[in-house]
């Protein structure tokens, strides 16, 4: 294989290329030296390209699912490629409105998720479509989104037995975010922060699932402030918990430090209030 100005001429022994002369060569990659072969495709439909150019592939793709009336659907998509792809998202074949839709990037762009809430049986139940994109071509996948009327729901869809609640905890400490569900066949519980998943391979050892669907958060740190939900899902579809917000704040004061505040505060109320306990009276104490 042969490289010039980081362009792909050719593999030495392939009867699909030919050499360049010398003169051509040097005329249209100046960098060229003359002690390395050229080679060109013989054929007009293998014209060089850039190596580092790749059209783009999927790492995660949106999935049928079925929600409820009211409830919420997300649809998550993902790529890579060289240039980064760009994500497009379709429904019925015409690109989604900002108006009706939340549309929320992460990993810099590379991944998208489309946010439905709240659903409509009517309105909503259609094929969606992401699209990625760029310089080195396209790929696209689709899926569909049911939405059923809550009195209409199947026997075994899932139930939110207990969802998260808000919480603060002190940075540096472990905090929990409780939730259960039930259904049949058994749910499988995920989790999304501020409306985007929450990827429990890429913390680190941080956070954790345990068995019953609460996610631990060790160590925890102030960009783990944020609102959660829980996602229960099965094969008859899925339900959102309602969201929770989770508070990371600085070191608590230590309790003496808490009294003082506390008095002085009050020693100051008490003298605007009655004009007759001087603030050096609070020195006494």
């Amino acid at each position: 294989m042969f490289l010039v100005d980081d362009v792909l001429l050719g593999t030495l022994g392939s009867a699909l290329w030919a050499r360049l002369s010398d003169f051509t060569a040097s005329h249209f990659w100046p960098s060229w030296s003359s002690k390395d072969p050229v080679y060109t495709p013989a054929d007009p439909e293998l014209a060089p390209r850039h190596t580092k150019d790749r059209p783009p592939s999927f790492i995660t793709f949106p999935v049928n699912q079925t929600g409820i009336s009211g409830g919420v659907a997300s649809f998550v998509c993902q790529a890579r490629g060289e240039p980064k792809p760009r994500i497009t998202w379709f429904k019925i074949g015409k690109k989604v409105s900002s108006q009706r839709f939340e549309v929320i990037e992460f990993d810099g762009g590379l991944g998208s998720v489309l946010r439905i809430q709240p659903l409509r049986v009517y309105r909503d139940a259609a094929i969606y479509k992401c699209i990625a994109s760029n310089s080195a071509g396209e790929v696209n996948v689709s899926a569909r989104l049911e939405v059923l009327e809550e009195n209409n729901i199947p026997h075994g869809f899932p139930f939110i037995d207990m969802g998260p609640q808000l919480k603060v905890v002190e940075k540096s400490r472990t905090a929990t975010m409780l939730c259960s569900a039930s259904g049949n066949p058994d749910p499988e519980i995920s989790w999304f922060k501020d409306m985007l998943p929450v990827n429990i391979s890429s913390s680190d050892g941080r956070l954790k699932q345990l068995r019953s669907g609460a996610l631990q958060i060790e160590n925890s740190e102030e960009s783990d402030q944020g609102k959660y939900e829980c996602v229960a899902t099965n094969s008859l579809g899925v339900r959102y918990s309602g969201p929770a917000n989770l508070y990371v704040r600085g070191k608590i004061p230590a309790l003496n430090v808490l009294v003082m505040l506390f008095h002085y505060s009050l020693c100051a109320c008490l003298h605007i209030w009655t004009e007759a306990i001087s603030p050096a009276f609070c020195q006494l104490f």
